[in-house]
């Protein structure tokens, strides 16, 4: 399966070359840069360089309102100081977030528990607060801020908790703005809150210049959903989002067994987020994949309290979603050489990947073919007009490089059996390869 898989992504590398694809200049990888606990050796410094080196230009930084405001207005700065001389030193721009709400947490200092987020007692602190983070990092160059995470899961259907922060996040987004000329604002909803809390996530984001998603793709009881969700989940958030930006701030899949996951899962998840995104390049600007390092059993265990949440799913979802395992130095899991694979194949790194095919083909042969494949995206019949060659015979393969479909050359198929996602058509001629394409089912 791995020569087939391989030789195939040489050919996904073929049509990405020769059509629309993410690039380093209008696409942006991040990295959630996290350290192993025990191994000061392996520092923070040793992690970012893994970031950096892969082709990461950003990278997020989260703070909760109330770490920083740590009784009223009583500012703890260490964090922006640091921000201030390491970032900059090393061309990185920041994503940051600030989270009066941190999914079901509220985050705001000790005296505004039972403040409204509309009050402008409420609103004036924020203010006061990005005054005082302004004056700390005056290097540091903000590729967005985001105001809040994941605080649909705190806000639920209730209509008075979304209209009110909706109140407190313009009037603050606004503010910012003069602060940082130029600044791009979001807020960070989870992929759940952005679909099924539609109309209040639309009315919340009027003013947001990037969509801010969280994207795990779970089910209700934290196991994980088939990687072939990614494209559909794409196009429903493209559906509703399609005149700005998005920007997946959080984006990550477990690789524990308990969560029906594995390393070979967490990597084909990494490798479809890739086929997507180069689909949906216009208008997904950014992925930040969550995060480096599995956490250890002690921060899961933090977490478990923080959230309020000791189901053992849960608990090992978050404990592997890194791309290392925690212990010691850390060893690279399968999903974090892909990363740098895909990574590779799209020009953001030169390094050397092991078992990283690619193959540069002739690309006269799909552009100057006379090939057509209409329509794309199809949903049930696709046509085929064949130009000047003879082919004999269609192989359809999903995008892990399976074949799904074989049949002799017809200038219309059937593909009503296929799932909605990307697809790939080899056209063969004596059993060569003289034609491959990219359609993307959707109905």
């Amino acid at each position: 399966m791995r020569s087939i898989f391989y030789f195939f992504l040489s050919v996904i590398v073929l049509v990405f070359n020769s059509n629309a694809q993410i690039t380093p200049a209008n696409n942006k990888i991040s990295v959630d840069v996290s350290t192993p606990p025990q191994n000061a050796s392996f520092d923070y410094d040793s992690c970012f360089t893994i970031g950096k080196n892969l082709g990461m230009t950003q990278t997020g930084i989260f703070q909760a309102w109330a770490d920083i405001e740590i009784a009223p207005m009583n500012y703890s700065m260490t964090v922006f100081n640091t921000m201030n001389w390491y970032y900059p030193m090393h061309n990185m721009a920041i994503d940051l977030t600030l989270a009066p709400i941190a999914t079901n947490v509220l985050e705001v200092p000790s005296d505004l528990t039972t403040t409204a987020f509309s009050s402008t007692v409420m609103i004036n602190r924020f203010k006061r607060l990005l005054d005082s983070i302004k004056a700390h990092i005056p290097n540091v160059t903000l590729s967005s801020l985001v105001i809040g995470s994941e605080h649909d899961i705190y806000f639920g259907s209730n209509a008075t908790k979304w209209s009110e922060y909706t109140t407190f996040y313009n009037a603050v987004s606004v503010y910012a703005k003069t602060l940082w000329p130029g600044l791009k604002v979001a807020t960070e909803l989870t992929f759940d809150g952005l679909t099924t809390q539609n109309t209040f996530a639309q009315t919340l984001n009027t003013n947001s210049d990037y969509i801010g998603v969280s994207y795990y793709p779970l089910n209700s009881n934290f196991t994980v959903k088939p990687v072939s969700s990614i494209p559909t989940d794409f196009a429903t958030l493209v559906g509703l989002y399609s005149s700005k930006p998005l920007c997946f701030y959080q984006y990550g899949y477990p690789s524990s067994t308990t969560c029906n996951s594995s390393n070979a899962l967490q990597k084909q998840f990494i490798t479809q987020t890739f086929l997507s995104w180069d689909v949906y390049h216009t208008n997904i600007k950014m992925i930040d994949f969550t995060w480096l390092h599995d956490l250890s059993m002690a921060q899961v265990n933090y977490f478990s309290t923080y959230y309020g949440i000791n189901n053992p799913v849960f608990l090992e979802y978050i404990h592997t979603l890194g791309f290392r395992d925690w212990n010691g130095s850390g060893l690279d899991k399968p999903a974090l050489n892909e990363l740098r694979c895909q990574a590779k194949v799209r020009g953001y790194n030169n390094l050397t990947v092991a078992n990283c095919a690619v193959t540069v083909l002739d690309k006269n042969k799909v552009n100057n073919s006379g090939v057509s494949v209409f329509p794309n995206p199809a949903s049930s019949l696709l046509s085929i007009e064949s130009g000047p060659h003879d082919f004999s015979k269609i192989f359809i393969y999903d995008v892990l490089g399976n074949k799904v479909d074989e049949m002799d050359f017809s200038g219309h198929i059937n593909i009503s059996h296929l799932s909605n996602g990307i697809y790939f058509i080899q056209l063969y001629d004596q059993l060569q390869v003289r034609y491959s394409t990219k359609i993307v089912v959707s109905r």
